[in-house]
């Protein structure tokens, strides 16, 4: 079985340095717009429709890595879930929901690398998220998983959620169409659906017939969801001091019907 690279030390630090990091670790160099170094906070400020009764949301981030954007959906949410595939990157965001920073390396140059501590941003509600291991192609088990202990909710409540996201993970799995298929049942009436994706499909994680573009997505969420906004967040990633990925996710904003 070939293994996870999102279990490796590698994707661990630079994820956490994309999640957490501030300007300065992320890219050192002042010609670079800060717009790209924000991505999970302008997908919260400018991509969620706005919500009413903040205290009774559930909030579901599938494929949710280290964690920041489940932290961030914690503004509007009275409870989030996080789930991921990955054990090592469950455990980190774990760590830093209950320590509030972690130590990381960054790679500099060829064999250098340097150490910085990243820390949970301020405003954040650690005490609203729960982290989990699972499997974005099979959330049969998300939807009945018990909230937590005195929050006095009605079990009728407990079967869907207010938002769901899926952040940079669509072109991750081995079959979207059929992750696509289990969302209607998830998320509630009125309720919102985000999808974030780049787009960069690579045949080891999904086969070429397989792939999705935008527009199939949206119509395979039809009719259970209409789609009420489209953007264009970009991000960096940093591999080391003068090498950088600049992407561009295109994130869809759906309502349920």
């Amino acid at each position: 079985m070939k293994a996870n690279p999102y279990e490796s030390a590698r994707y661990l630090h630079e994820y956490l340095l994309f999640h957490y990091g501030q300007p300065k670790d992320l890219c050192p160099f002042g010609f670079i717009s800060q717009d790209l170094l924000r991505f999970h906070e302008r997908i919260r400020d400018e991509c969620l429709l706005p919500v009413s009764h903040t205290v009774h949301t559930r909030a579901l981030d599938i494929g949710c890595a280290v964690g920041r954007f489940t932290f961030e959906l914690s503004h509007v949410a009275g409870e989030v879930i996080g789930i991921d595939n990955s054990k090592r990157f469950i455990l980190a965001a774990r760590d830093i929901a209950k320590r509030g920073a972690v130590e990381l390396r960054i790679h500099e140059s060829g064999p250098e690398f340097s150490t910085r501590r990243v820390a949970l941003p301020k405003g954040m509600s650690p005490g609203k998220v729960r982290f989990h291991v699972g499997n974005a192609q099979n959330l049969g088990s998300i939807a009945t998983r018990k909230r937590a202990k005195g929050r006095g909710v009605h079990p009728a409540s407990m079967s869907s959620f207010e938002i769901i996201a899926a952040i940079n993970l669509i072109c991750r799995l081995p079959s979207p169409a059929a992750f696509l298929r289990q969302l209607p049942d998830l998320v509630s009436p009125e309720g919102q659906l985000l999808i974030a994706s780049p787009f960069s499909w690579l045949k080891e994680y999904s086969s070429r017939r397989q792939w999705l573009t935008s527009s199939e997505i949206e119509k395979a969420l039809a009719p259970h969801f209409r789609l009420r906004q489209r953007r264009d967040i970009p991000f960096v990633i940093r591999e080391h001091r003068r090498k950088y990925q600049l992407v561009v996710s295109e994130v869809l904003t759906f309502k349920r019907c």
